[in-house]
């Protein structure tokens, strides 16, 4: 899939990796349509937990514009916290719209694919989905399920023409990497740095996801984090051990 001339649906474009998302897409050369929620200075508002907008939406595309090449279901939400500090409806939050949302997304995109002659799939997850990452179990485990999803329709999609790529970046210079924790003293910044290595900006990992479309690549992880999940495949107990060990690190510098 070359993303020059391709018509491309982003969601979620207004966040930091959204935008980068939009602006990348056009540099290349592509037809970009950026949906986010109502209020949003997207091209499209939409909540992708709404099914029937998602629908809506990517007949809106097709209706504009022919066909519909490159889905990036980017939209996503996290809460940061130890378990007992989140409350259902963050449970059910993250799950509607990480999850629902994502599923939405991919379904309502492949559909209008197959009636076309192929595409791409790119589903915006977290190196949260590939590594256990305690202080963010509910985004981890909805991230994990969005690994899950691109990796089981990957050969099915194939059949059709259509391309799956899962990118997988670890922390990101956005608001969200500051936002305050559910758990007081925590810092989701700090936590995730100790890990997994220096924020990344926005616009690398926008870059990263979009090589990535193109070259047909089945899981995107870049930086410093591609070590991390190196070493969670060949070595997962240690990984274990270390995720652990920072854990007990942030929470004692929480007082």
């Amino acid at each position: 899939m070359q993303i020059d001339r391709a018509v491309v649906l982003v969601t979620g474009a207004t966040g930091g990796i959204g935008r980068a998302l939009v602006a990348e897409a056009r540099q290349r050369g592509a037809t970009v349509v950026g949906a986010d929620l109502p209020g949003t200075e997207s091209d499209i508002d939409l909540d992708i937990t709404d099914r029937s907008a998602v629908d809506r939406a990517v007949a809106e595309v097709v209706a504009e514009h022919g066909r519909l090449d490159v889905v990036v279901a980017n939209a996503g939400i996290g809460r940061a916290g130890l378990v007992e500090d989140l409350s259902p409806d963050d449970w059910d939050r993250i799950i509607d719209v990480n999850i629902r949302g994502t599923v939405h997304t991919v379904d309502a995109a492949y559909r209008q694919m197959l009636t076309q002659d192929g595409g791409a799939i790119a589903l915006v997850a977290s190196l949260s989905g590939l590594v256990p990452t305690p202080l963010l179990v509910a985004y981890s485990a909805s991230k994990a399920a969005v690994v899950g999803l691109g990796e089981a329709l990957r050969p099915e999609a194939a059949r059709h023409g259509i391309g799956v790529t899962i990118a997988c970046p670890g922390p990101v210079e956005t608001p969200l990497l500051d936002r305050p924790s559910w758990t007081a003293g925590t810092e989701v910044r700090r936590h995730l740095v100790r890990s997994a290595g220096p924020a990344l900006a926005p616009a690398r990992v926008a870059a990263a996801v979009l090589d990535g479309v193109e070259a047909g690549t089945a899981v995107v992880v870049p930086g410093r984090a591609s070590l991390l999940w190196s070493l969670q495949r060949h070595s997962p107990r240690l990984v274990r051990r270390a995720v652990a060990r920072n854990l007990r690190l942030e929470l004692d510098a929480s007082g």
